[in-house]
């Protein structure tokens, strides 16, 4: 069996930086991870009124001012953190499920 052998210039053509290419798809990425990161991180520091609001309005209802929150003693577990948030509209129970997201009841209407 024959070894083949690499000449030296093979090894000058290829460049030293990574392609312009993979560079791109790289920067790319991570700044598609940040755009999606960033408001995360924002809404954790703005507190669980924000949280607990927004995931009202992503269930469909309207919370547009919410007016206060409370942890839900009587409705929590372990696993399973419940509010109860109030807004002009109404009030809501809001469960955090893990894995899979917020279970929204209305308890009052205004």
């Amino acid at each position: 069996m024959r070894r083949t052998r690499f000449s030296r210039n093979a090894a000058k053509s290829r460049p030293e930086n990574p392609d312009s290419t993979d560079m791109k798809a790289r920067s790319l990425a991570w700044l598609s991870f940040l755009a999606l990161a960033c408001p995360a991180i924002a809404a954790a520091q703005e507190g669980p009124s924000t949280i607990v609001a927004t995931a009202v309005r992503q269930a469909g209802h309207p919370c547009d001012k919410p007016e206060s929150v409370k942890p839900d003693a009587k409705h929590s577990t372990a696993a399973r953190k419940a509010w109860v948030i109030r807004c002009e509209s109404g009030a809501y129970r809001v469960r955090f499920l893990p894995g899979h997201g917020a279970t929204v009841v209305p308890i009052g209407k205004r």
